[in-house]
């Protein structure tokens, strides 16, 4: 945070911390963008926890932060990840073709972003 780089955040219910959230590769100048990226504990998947932390994170980057616009990749498959994007305003721009590498194998990732409404 004090680099302005990365802004990390804990999920929690009830004092209990259930997830993390992200956001990172802050690039300022001519992009004012970043990365987000989120955990939650599966015992709290379907809840909501993750979409209202999404939402939140998403407001405080552009409210605050004064980034235009933030990116999400998601593997194909994790429509639970997609479906939190999709319902906090991100939209789907296309797939990156082995853009990660996971477990020795490289993976393909969805790209969603949200554009700052300001801009």
């Amino acid at each position: 945070m004090e680099n302005d780089e990365e802004y990390q955040f804990g999920i929690y219910y009830e004092s209990r911390l259930i997830g993390s959230i992200s956001l990172f590769q802050v690039m300022r100048s001519y992009l004012q963008s970043a990365f987000i990226g989120y955990f939650l504990d599966k015992e709290f998947n379907g809840r909501g926890f993750t979409t209202q932390a999404v939402r939140l994170l998403v407001d405080h980057a552009f409210d605050h932060l004064h980034l235009h616009r933030i990116e999400a990749g998601v593997m194909p498959h994790n429509v639970g990840s997609i479906r939190v994007l999709e319902k906090s305003g991100f939209h789907k721009e296309g797939l990156a073709i082995k853009n990660v590498k996971i477990n020795g194998k490289w993976e393909d990732h969805l790209v969603l972003a949200i554009i700052n409404p300001m801009d």
